[in-house]
């Protein structure tokens, strides 16, 4: 009996000890464990500017010439009104866990704060702003005749979802979150295809179009709104496969931040070696400035200087719902908002539109008064707490278009 106990016992320790070191993995970069800890973290703010502590990466390379927005000599004023209720920026700042916000009014940095040790040069990850970079690449595609239409099929490019659902579905209906894919879009649950999809991802390493090709189609393509991650992880595929197996990254350094004069960045990968793939549906790490840049172009009708990044027609495609499902709603303070295609829409809209990341991540684009609003945040609760950033955004880009009058 008491051989049969210290062999129990044995074998106990040694599962513990296998289990420690696949969890700490003390040979490797990464581990499940700070995996983990972050998807579970109630404060992530140093984490969401050092992404590429926990995940592995590829450096985006920065433009040879980087530009910075000029700056106005008075800031504007940060007042706006909710509900009844006279606030500021610093009121919101502290309530919403943000990190960092530019106002940019006709090209000039009128209003830049930084909170929580954020600093001009912090790289903070853009969770699913990253969705609209990825369609910032398909227009570009389009434009290079890389991708003839956005009603070609995804199996057309991609050959690896050849046979799926997935690869015969269009491009366009991936842009406007209308695929008819079963897929379920809830991050904190713990048995949701969000979740999975990321424990695949970053615990077990799996590739990421491996794990996406599995998911079929309860109803038609283009029927419905459904809003899901794997939509935009299939168009970086797309783009992939347009441009014969270039990264996202490689693409992203010079269709977008060369000709924007961006900083380095970095977009995450889905493993840690050569053949690893950056995550279309979020993880690319920018400077909040970096961010305005991407804004400030669709504000210029896809030029900068002389040269056209993408077609003269894509700002306004991409900001026009395509069906009434996609219409955003007219009561603010319940948050219905629109949908075009891989950016999002206002309640009560006036033209705007924007790009949007989990835990507050916005670029916001006023193009009836020029102005580019770019924020950063690490809230865990943004989603459910009221829209007061909608009304503060507003209140900014009216100050500015006014002239910069406090």
């Amino acid at each position: 009996m008491r051989k049969l106990l210290a062999a129990l016992g044995t074998v106990l320790v040694l599962l513990l000890v296998a289990g420690a070191l696949w969890a700490f993995r003390p040979w490797s970069e990464y581990s499940p464990y700070e995996t983990i800890s972050l998807a579970t973290a109630d404060d992530r703010t140093g984490t969401y500017r050092a992404m590429e502590r926990t995940y592995p990466y590829r450096v985006i390379e920065g433009a040879d010439t980087v530009y910075s927005f000029p700056r106005a000599a008075e800031e504007i004023g940060t007042g706006f009104a909710w509900e009844g209720e006279a606030l500021t920026l610093d009121d919101y700042a502290d309530a919403y866990e943000i990190t960092g916000l530019m106002v940019v009014s006709d090209g000039e940095v009128v209003l830049e704060r930084y909170f929580r040790g954020e600093t001009a040069d912090s790289r903070h990850t853009s969770w699913s702003v990253a969705k609209s970079v990825i369609a910032t690449l398909i227009g570009r595609a389009i434009l290079e005749g890389e991708i003839e239409s956005v009603d070609d099929r995804v199996a057309d490019y991609a050959g690896e979802y050849a046979g799926t659902d997935y690869g015969d579905t269009s491009i366009r209906h991936l842009l406007m979150m209308s695929s008819g894919i079963d897929f379920e879009e809830e991050y904190e649950r713990a048995d949701g295809d969000a979740r999975r999809l990321f424990l695949d991802t970053f615990i077990f390493n799996r590739d990421i179009d491996g794990s996406i090709g599995k998911f079929e189609r309860n109803r038609p393509a283009g029927t419905d709104f459904d809003y899901i991650s794997t939509n935009s992880a299939v168009l970086a595929a797309v783009l992939r496969g347009a441009y014969d197996g270039r990264s996202i990254a490689d693409l992203a350094s010079e269709k977008i931040f060369a000709p924007l004069g961006m900083r380095e960045g970095t977009w995450l990968l889905d493993r840690n070696d050569e053949s690893g793939k950056e995550l279309g549906y979020c993880c690319l790490q920018i400077t909040l400035e970096d961010y305005a840049k991407i804004g400030q172009l669709y504000l210029q009708g896809g030029v900068v200087g002389r040269q056209r990044v993408i077609p003269a027609d894509w700002p306004a495609f991409v900001s026009t719902p395509p069906q009434a499902s996609h219409e955003p709603g007219e009561t603010l303070t319940n948050a219905d908002y629109g949908y075009g295609h891989h950016f999002w829409l206002p309640p009560q809209r006036d033209g705007e539109y924007f790009m949007a990341g989990y835990n507050g991540q916005i670029v916001w684009i006023d193009p009836r008064r020029d102005v580019v609003i770019a924020m950063t945040s690490a809230d865990p609760a943004f989603i459910a707490k009221p829209p007061r950033w909608i009304a503060m955004f507003r209140a900014l880009s009216a100050r500015a278009a006014a002239g910069r009058e406090v």
